[in-house]
């Protein structure tokens, strides 16, 4: 186990009372241990076992240890909260307060206590992923995750805030890889046609010397791969693993008792059929692009063919 104590969680929630019943909580540290080895790859975590039991771990090493096992800490102990608001006897559930010095919490205070322990659990995997980008390490370098990255048009976090703000989150890029990889494969090849494999090995290997007309298309297809990627994630993914900022847009604007609602399927649908719209917008745009060198890649006819043979009425 990553985390030993309650002295250790303590110092990393930094809300865990050191009279809470550390044993209580070992299960949870456990399952939230797995759920970001979902995120990061099973190496990562097995590295941080290794750096846990060395006796002179080097800076970088104690770093992604601490980083690792925040997210960890937090996730867990808000697991353990959710869990502990009532007591179990053989009899029934019961909630034991002092009447004079305690009171329990309105459910929209619970709401938003869960929601401020979510938020700060996903800036600790942000932050925990940016630091593994920087780092020499080969466990996170040669891991699938990256490879997967590599393989995309928006290949890092970086480059996907720049064409659709995502609060600069690597979890939610790394998460929204598979959907990235979607587009890529079944829109962005079928756009691009034979120029799919030059511009995307030239775009890997050579990047500094792409022509004019490849960095055209790399930049549409790039916005094209933004655009249908957020489209999908707000159908697809559950909205506490979205951004902040795109959950915001996804709320009610109207200025009544309901402006903080979650937003309406109705309104989902809505959001992501503009995303997908602005989406194959870039799609007809890559086309026109090869157009220009390549009359032929136009998968539509502008005017159709007459045949006199056809036996329609003709004017």
């Amino acid at each position: 186990m990553l985390i030993q104590n309650t002295e250790e969680l303590r110092y990393l929630t930094g809300s865990w009372y050191a009279s809470n019943d550390f044993d209580r909580v070992k299960e949870d540290i456990d399952d939230e241990t797995e759920e970001l080895a979902q995120i990061v790859g099973d190496d990562i975590i097995d590295l941080a076992k290794e750096i846990q039991l060395k006796s002179d771990p080097t800076a970088d090493e104690i770093e992604l240890l601490k980083l690792i096992k925040r997210p960890i800490a937090i996730m867990a102990t808000l697991r353990f909260y959710q869990t502990n608001l009532v007591s179990h006897d053989q009899s029934t559930r019961k909630i034991k307060v002092d009447k004079e010095n305690e009171s329990v919490p309105w459910e929209w205070m619970l709401d938003k206590d869960d929601e401020a322990h979510m938020n700060k659990a996903q800036r600790a995997i942000d932050r925990l992923i940016r630091f593994l980008d920087k780092s020499d390490f080969p466990e996170w370098n040669d891991s699938q995750e990256k490879k997967d990255a590599k393989a995309l048009f928006l290949n890092s976090t970086k480059v996907f805030g720049g064409y659709y703000p995502i609060d600069n989150s690597a979890r939610f890029y790394y998460m929204a890889i598979p959907l990235m990889r979607e587009i890529q494969t079944l829109e962005l090849r079928k756009a691009l046609g034979d120029d799919y494999t030059t511009l995307l090995e030239a775009f890997q290997n050579t990047p500094d010397d792409l022509t004019d007309h490849q960095k055209i298309l790399l930049e549409l297809a790039r916005r094209a791969q933004a655009l249908a990627t957020i489209a999908l994630a707000v159908r697809r993914l559950n909205a506490k693993v979205l951004p902040e900022g795109i959950v915001k847009s996804l709320k009610s604007s109207s200025q009544t008792v309901n402006a903080s609602r979650p937003a309406l399927t109705d309104e989902i649908k809505y959001f992501s059929q503009k995303l997908e719209a602005d989406a194959f917008e870039m799609l007809d745009e890559i086309k026109r692009e090869r157009h220009k060198t390549k009359p032929e890649a136009l998968d539509y006819q502008l005017l159709p063919n007459h045949d006199v043979r056809d036996k329609f009425i003709g004017t």
